[in-house]
C-alpha cells in the first residue's frame, strides 16, 4: 500500500499539499469512513523482465480519492492507520478489491503476479490470515499469482505474526520481503521459511550509479536471492543506465518509472493489452539518439569515467573529467589526439564486433575490459551504448565505465570469448536456436538471425546431433557460402546436458569458415 518509488514523503503531523491545496492531518474516523464509502482505489505499477521488457506482474499501490482534496498518496493515511493499529481495515478492503479486479482481467493477464503490501501490524492481529483466506475463498483466482509484501520490523517475529505468515504460506499465497536490507533482522526474516520473493528498495536502487556501497548491497542481495532460489524484484528503476547495471549484476525482474508510473485499476485491462501488443516500444532502444550537449553536461558531473569512442578514426572523441583522470590525460585535447593505433589485434577485433552489433540494433553492450593507462592492468566494467555524432551523423559508442564492479552475467545470447579461445564459438539447443555466440562468430560468420540453419543446412545440423548422440566429438566440413571465398565451415561439436531443460541437450560448436582449397587433401571428417 506504500509507494516505494516516492522519495519525498511528508511527515504525518505536518500540513501537506496536493495540487496546491493544503491537506490537513486526518482523524482516524475520517479515514475509516472513507474506506467504508469506497473512496480508496488501486494504482498498478508494472513489473517487467529487465532484458526482454516482457510484463511479469504488478504491484498495487493505494490511493485515496478525497472529494475535496483529490487523489491522495499513502503518507496522508497509512501512518495514522498504523499508529492506531487499524491498518488491517484498509488491507482487507484493498485485498478484496484486488481479487475483484483479477477476476475481471484474468483473460488478458493469465500468467503474471499481482502484489499488495500488508502492514506488519496486520500480522500481529490473531485472526488476520483467517480473514484473508475467507475473502480469497469467495473468488476463483489462482492464489499462486497473489503476492503479499511484508516490510521487515521487529514485530514480524511475534507469535501471531509467525502463525499468520505460516497460514498464508500453507494456503498458497506467495509472500515477499519488502524493502529488503533496510528493515529489521534481514536474514532472520528469510529463515522463517515462508518467503519466496525479495524486493530491493528504491533507496538502494536510486544510489546505484554513484555509490559503491549501494552497488555492493544490490550485488549481495542478488547473489543471496540466487543462492536461495528466491524471486527478486528491484524497485525504483528510472533510467536505462540503472537497468543495464542491474542486468549485469544478475537482476531479472524490476519495476519503476522507466516502465510505468502507474495505471489506475479501471484502465488496467486496456493498458495490459496495449503494452503486450507494443513490445517493440523499448524505452532503452537508443540507436538513433544523438550525443547531445545536454547528455554531455550530465555526464560531466558523473563521478565515474565516460567517453565517446570514434570507430572510424579509432580515437576518443570526447571525455568527461573522470575519464581524463582515468586515462591520465592532462586535457581533453591531449586525450582526443592520443594515438591508439598500437592496440592489439584482439582489442581491434572486439571493437569491430561492437560496431557490428550496435549497427545491427543492440541497445547496449556490457563487458569487462583490462585497461593499462599506467602500465598496470585495471579491470573495469563498461556499459557501451550507440550514439549518433551530431557533426558527422555517424555511429559512435558512448562508454560508461565502472571500477570495482563484480558482474555475474545471466545467460545471454552474446558472450565475450576469452583470449584463450579466439575462434567462432556457438552454443545451440536441440531445435537449432542460438543461445550464445562469441564476438568472433559475429565477425567471421556475421550471424544475423537466431537459428543455426542461417549458415548450415538442417540436414547437416541433424547429422551433427546424431553423431554427438553417439558420444562422439564431431569433426566435419559443412557447406557455407555466406562470405565470399569461404565455401565450408570446419565444425567441431560436443553435446552436454542442458541444465535448464531436463532431458534435453545443448551443443557447443566451433565453426571456422574455410575455403574449398583447404578441404582438399584433408582427411575425410564429414561423417
Amino acid at each position: 500500500m506504500r509507494d516505494t518509488s516516492q522519495n519525498n514523503k511528508e511527515s504525518g503531523n505536518k500540513l501537506a499539499t496536493n495540487l496546491g491545496i493544503a491537506v490537513p492531518q486526518f482523524t482516524l474516523e475520517q479515514v475509516l469512513s472513507a474506506i467504508e464509502k469506497d473512496q480508496f482505489y488501486l494504482v498498478a505499477q508494472a513489473q517487467v523482465d529487465l532484458e526482454s521488457f516482457e510484463l511479469v506482474g504488478f504491484e498495487f499501490l493505494a490511493r485515496w480519492h478525497h472529494p475535496e482534496y483529490g487523489d491522495l498518496l499513502p503518507y496522508h493515511f497509512i501512518p495514522l492507520l498504523e499508529k492506531e493499529k487499524q491498518c488491517h481495515v484498509l488491507t482487507l478492503h484493498l485485498f478484496e478489491r484486488v481479487l475483484t479486479l483479477l477476476s475481471s482481467i484474468q483473460g488478458v493477464a493469465p500468467d503474471i503476479h499481482f502484489s499488495l503490501n500488508i502492514s506488519a501490524n496486520d500480522l500481529c492481529r490473531e485472526k488476520f490470515a483467517n480473514h484473508i483466506i475467507r475473502i480469497a475463498n469467495a473468488y476463483e483466482v489462482d492464489m499462486s499469482k497473489i503476492v503479499l509484501e511484508v516490510t521487515e520490523t521487529a514485530g514480524i517475529f511475534g507469535e501471531n505474526s509467525v502463525n499468520n505468515l505460516q497460514k498464508l504460506h500453507e494456503y498458497g499465497i506467495l509472500l515477499a520481503v519488502d524493502d529488503f536490507w533496510t528493515g529489521f533482522s534481514t536474514l532472520e526474516t528469510i529463515r522463517l521459511g515462508v518467503f519466496s520473493e525479495i524486493k530491493i528498495d528504491y533507496s538502494l536502487t536510486s544510489q546505484l550509479i554513484n555509490d559503491k556501497t549501494s552497488m555492493a548491497g544490490v550485488n549481495s542481495i542478488l547473489q543471496l536471492s540466487s543462492d536461495l532460489g528466491m524471486r527478486c524484484v528491484v524497485e525504483g528503476i528510472e533510467t536505462c543506465m540503472v537497468r543495464s547495471v542491474l542486468l549485469e549484476a544478475g537482476a531479472v525482474h524490476g519495476q519503476g518509472f522507466l516502465f510505468s508510473k502507474g495505471v489506475k485499476e479501471d484502465a488496467l485491462a486496456n493498458w495490459i493489452e496495449g503494452y503486450t501488443n507494443n513490445k517493440s516500444n523499448n524505452p532503452c532502444n537508443q540507436l538513433c539518439l544523438p550525443f547531445t550537449q545536454n547528455e554531455r553536461f550530465q555526464l560531466e558531473a558523473r563521478p565515474h569515467p565516460s567517453w565517446i569512442w570514434d570507430f572510424e578514426n579509432n580515437s576518443i572523441k570526447w571525455a568527461n573529467r573522470s575519464a581524463l583522470e582515468f586515462w591520465q590525460a592532462s586535457s581533453k585535447k591531449e586525450l582526443e589526439e592520443r594515438d591508439f593505433s598500437g592496440m592489439s589485434y584482439l582489442v581491434k577485433t572486439r571493437l569491430q564486433s561492437y560496431q557490428r552489433r550496435l549497427q545491427a540494433g543492440e541497445e547496449e553492450i556490457s563487458s569487462e575490459w583490462d585497461f593499462f593507462p599506467s602500465g598496470d592492468a585495471k579491470k573495469v566494467l563498461c556499459m557501451q551504448l550507440p550514439r549518433i555524432d551530431e557533426s558527422s551523423g555517424k555511429l559512435v559508442m558512448l562508454v560508461n565505465a565502472f571500477e570495482g564492479f563484480q558482474s555475474r552475467l545471466p545467460p545471454r545470447k552474446h558472450i565475450e570469448s576469452s583470449n584463450k579461445f579466439p575462434v567462432p564459438f556457438i552454443v545451440v539447443d536441440e531445435d537449432g536456436k542460438l543461445l550464445r555466440i562469441n564476438k568472433h562468430a559475429h565477425i567471421e560468420i556475421n550471424i544475423e538471425t537466431d537459428h543455426i540453419t542461417e549458415f548450415m543446412s538442417q540436414q547437416d545440423f541433424d547429422s551433427i546431433k546424431h553423431s554427438c548422440g553417439l558420444g562422439q566429438l564431431v569433426q566435419r566440413f559443412t557447406k557455407f557460402d555466406r562470405i565470399q571465398g569461404h565455401n565450408y565451415l570446419y565444425i567441431r561439436a560436443v553435446m552436454i546436458p542442458d541444465k535448464n531443460e531436463h532431458g534435453r541437450n545443448i551443443y557447443h560448436i566451433v565453426a571456422i569458415p574455410v575455403s574449398e582449397l583447404i578441404t582438399q587433401g584433408m582427411p575425410d571428417v564429414s561423417d
